[in-house]
């Protein structure tokens, strides 16, 4: 070792607070890179391996092809491996020709590869091994008598034909006519006969819109026509490209949800916003930390400025003192960055071992599983390499500014200070608000501002570190909750009022079954709002012009029986749509009212013929790959006209104006911003806001779906599984159909996935930014104060007590304030407008002000700069006057 390092190392013991200081910053910098690298690989495994679970791990499939076609795939460069699932016909094991869905049974045959390919899931028993033996759901029954494993079952098997005698395909709807009546027939081609060996439970491309149950037998030697190949690629990424190559010739899908969590997504707008979020998110990590050390580096440099000059006066290179700072770098980074990383790891670990099971319950409803720590070498290196290069970064400039430092310049170590007699000169109104202590503090700031300099930039930088991650929370979860469609309750009933009973029946039924959705287990609040669906004519001229672009409107003649030719003058100065209407409680209204800033009372007036427009209309735009939000409704105050109930006219040529008569007109008042509280926005041309005592007087009776509302019971649970297994077995008891009851959250796993992985991320983001702020103006700052003892002292000699000293203190902080927050709020509002931009690449979103950040964030600041002047004056006050008067810097 040579003589610079050890003089290196005893000044970093002599100075072990800012040692200390130091290598917490890069402890703090390197745990938030390993922390955030840990918990994205941790949450995208759990993802993956539960959507691998679920669906299995095939990338894309071809379906409806020949035994040729399906050779041409496995010999396919492309493709690592394969399963083949052939189809076999329809199996008819019902009698009632009313029921056809429960006659049939969809017959396919699956390879040896199914079960780990596909994720086929058995209740009980194994899978088949020959075409002799069959597995199916549970439950079913065959003359009565339901089928056990072990049976042997017997049924024709054949094809399903439409009204023209052609073969409907696989995934084809019951055929019905306008009464319902069933419009196919079932044409057999052999008795089969086999062995139950298994209950199927759930496979990876469950049919939902075919007309059968799944059912599967094992390969046999006969070929056939029709089958379905499920390939896993040797490169996930191509997945999507794969399939524009082929989508032309075959029917092709890709598993949506494995590939999501492998980071192809098929959307090259997401992909760039997904990107530059992220680069954003490092760009933010990397100033953040780069911030931090390069203070304690730069404050090091100010202390050993003497100590540097000194040794170039006895024939010390610019290089050899450069190699010193270098050396502190090296130590600093030796022990901060494996500390770091073990802190990011661990921490990320006992977070996911405290939550990991709420997880998986949170997003699954069951216990799937319990989100653990995962990590890798690679991982490892990339925070270790990410630490490394911004310790570097953070110890090059003050490194830099070493050569430009004479040796006597070094030894005064007044390079910093540079007085002129007009700069120093203080505002005789400073001196009269706050007196001769106000008016030091603006003469010390300005004779030497590199140093408060440094102050200042440390404040900035912390308040746009804290804003921006809270910025980057709120737009991720915005874009999260616009482009995602998981609602934000997990159970969902619908009650459509009967004509039948009386309005004082339907309010007891409504509070009865509200009380026991109450009582729930685990059920958190249960929101019930009225819903119903009006087709209402709109003057074309009063609509948005961009929604004319995207939404489809119906014709006159759409509703009613009457030719084109008599509604066309009707459809050329008027759209018609299907308006959604919601309805609240009077006294759910009036909040909801008011929370959007509109006076209810005019709204809840007899007579009055205005109501509440929520007009957002988001949809997907296949031409620009973004996801887009726009007006539909030009401006406020407009009418719209109420289609009435289709007139029970013998003719079948109507008269459309005497149609129109019967028409009501509604005036659309003002425009609210946002849908009630826990509604999901139906994405109509509209949606009405009304009060639910004026729904007959506004709306009336006498129409499409008006009959009465349709009552949506939405229900938010801590643990929705064991709420929707409660409330169904409540259901049961009162007779009540449990079918009703929607698990809407079962439904949207995924989706509630992603948004539960950018809530915890951007949690864990803003609190440890919010750690690296902290420290930042704590070592900024008290460092500062430290070098300032003489200074100090010198005004303890001339009479200046410990009050006076605190009240130019306080100034000083209001200096460093008012200029960080006016560098921060322009700095936060540039990132905002790079984070909109950035987002826009991929959906329409709303730029965020900064506003809530900004404050929270000056409020932090402001708060830490006062205890770190309290900690630091204590220190001063314990200092020796003449011991400090007599030290050379």
């Amino acid at each position: 070792m040579n003589i610079f390092a050890t003089i290196t190392n005893r000044t970093m013991k002599q100075n072990k607070a800012r040692t200390i200081v130091t290598i917490i910053g890069v402890i703090l910098a390197t745990a938030m890179i390993s922390a955030v690298i840990t918990l994205g690989i941790s949450l995208q495994r759990y993802m993956y391996d539960y959507a691998v679970e679920t669906d299995g791990n095939w990338h894309v499939a071809a379906k409806g092809l020949s035994e040729e076609q399906v050779k041409e795939f496995q010999e396919n460069e492309e493709v690592k491996d394969s399963s083949v699932i052939s189809e076999i016909g329809y199996a008819k094991i019902g009698e009632n020709d009313e029921d056809l869905f429960g006659q049939y049974l969809y017959l396919q045959s699956i390879d040896e590869k199914a079960a780990e390919m596909l994720s086929v899931k058995l209740t009980q028993g194994r899978l088949p091994e020959n075409e002799n033996e069959i597995i199916i759901q549970g439950g079913l029954q065959q003359n009565d008598n339901e089928i056990r494993i072990g049976d042997t079952i017997s049924f024709p098997v054949g094809d399903r034909k439409d009204a023209e005698g052609n073969s409907l395909t696989f995934n084809a709807y019951i055929q019905v006519d306008e009464e319902g009546n069933p419009m196919e027939t079932f044409q057999e081609r052999e008795q089969r006969q086999f062995e139950v060996v298994g209950f199927l439970e759930h496979w990876g491309d469950t049919q939902v819109a075919g007309a059968g149950l799944d059912a599967f037998i094992g390969k046999g030697e006969e070929s056939q026509s029709v089958n379905q190949i499920y390939m896993e690629l040797k490169n996930p990424s191509d997945a999507f490209a794969f399939m524009e190559k082929y989508e032309d010739e075959f029917s092709m899908q890709g598993n949506t949800s494995v590939l999501r969590w492998m980071g192809v997504s098929g959307n090259a707008s997401f992909e760039g916003m997904l990107n530059g979020m992220l680069t954003i998110l490092i760009v933010i990590i990397g100033v953040g930390a780069v911030s931090l050390i390069y203070n304690a580096f730069s404050i090091s440099l100010r202390e050993r400025t003497t100590q540097f000059g000194l040794l170039s006066s006895i024939g010390a290179t610019k290089r050899q003192l450069r190699r010193s700072m270098w050396q502190e770098a090296l130590v600093v980074g030796a022990i901060g960055i494996p500390i770091g990383i073990l802190c990011g790891i661990g921490g990320i670990g006992v977070t996911l071992y405290f939550i990991g099971d709420s997880m998986a319950q949170f997003i699954h409803g069951t216990q799937s599983g319990k989100m653990t720590l995962q990590t890798s070498p690679g991982a490892i290196l990339l925070s270790a390499l990410i630490a490394f290069l911004i310790i570097c970064i953070s110890v090059w400039i003050p490194a830099a500014r070493i050569k430009k430092i004479t040796p006597l310049e070094a030894i005064r170590a007044n390079k910093d200070v540079r007085i002129r007699a007009k700069e120093v000169k203080s505002p005789k109104i400073i001196q009269k608000l706050f007196g001769l202590e106000g008016m030091l503090a603006d003469k010390n700031y300005k004779r030497d501002r590199k140093k408060y300099r440094a102050t200042v930039f440390s404040l900035t930088i912390s308040i746009v570190l804290f804003t921006s991650a809270t910025l980057f929370s709120n737009y991720m979860d915005m874009t999260g909750s616009f482009m995602l469609e998981a609602p934000e309750y997990e159970l969902q009933f619908v009650l459509v009022d009967s004509e039948e009973d009386d309005i004082e029946g339907k309010d007891n039924e409504r509070e009865d079954l509200l009380q026991m959705f109450e009582q729930g287990e685990d059920v958190d609040e249960v929101e019930l709002h009225g819903e119903m669906s009006m087709p209402a004519g709109i003057a074309r001229e009063d609509l948005a012009d961009a929604a004319t672009n995207y939404i489809w409107g119906y014709g006159l003649q759409e509703f009613y029986t009457i030719t084109e030719e008599a509604a066309s003058p009707f459809n050329e100065k008027n759209y018609y749509e299907y308006f959604e209407v919601i309805g609240l409680s009077d006294e759910a209204f009036e909040e909801y009212a008011s929370s959007q800033g509109v006076n209810p009372a005019p709204y809840m007036q007899k007579g009055n013929r205005e109501v509440l427009f929520y007009d957002n209309y988001q949809f997907y735009n296949g031409d620009s790959g973004r996801y887009e939000n726009v007006r539909t409704i030009g401006q406020e105050g407009i009418n719209i006209q109420i289609l009435p109930e289709n007139p029970s006219y013998d003719e079948e040529y109507q008269d459309p104006n005497t149609i129109m008569n019967g028409a009501e007109s509604l005036v659309l008042g003002q425009r609210v911003d946002q849908m009630p509280e826990g509604i999901e926005n139906s994405n109509s041309i509209c949606t009405i806001v009304i009060p639910e005592s004026r729904g007959e007087e506004l709306i009336g009776t006498n129409s499409y779906n008006r009959s009465g509302f349709i009552w949506c019971y939405q229900i938010q649970s801590s643990n929705y599984q064991n709420s929707y297994e409660d409330l169904t077995q409540k259901m049961e008891e009162r007779g009540i159909d449990k079918d009703a009851l929607r698990n809407i959250a079962q439904q949207y796993e995924q989706d509630r996935g992603i948004q539960i992985a950018i809530r915890i991320l951007s949690f864990g983001f803003i609190t440890l930014i919010s750690l690296i702020a902290a420290v930042n103006v704590f070592n900024t700052i008290s460092t500062n104060i430290m070098l300032r003892k003489r200074e100090f002292a010198m005004l303890k000699s001339m009479g200046m007590n410990m009050k006076s000293m605190k009240k130019m203190m306080n100034y000083e902080c209001l200096i460093y304030g008012f200029r960080s927050i006016f560098y921060g709020v322009i700095l936060s509002l540039l990132i905002s407008f790079a984070m909109f931009m950035v987002l826009s690449q991929g959906a329409a979103v709303d730029f965020r002000q900064p506003w809530e950040g900004i404050l929270i964030s000056v409020i932090w600041v402001f708060a830490v700069v006062f205890i770190t002047m309290l900690y630091s004056m204590s220190k001063i006050k314990k200092q020796n006057i003449i011991d400090e008067l007599k030290k050379d810097s």
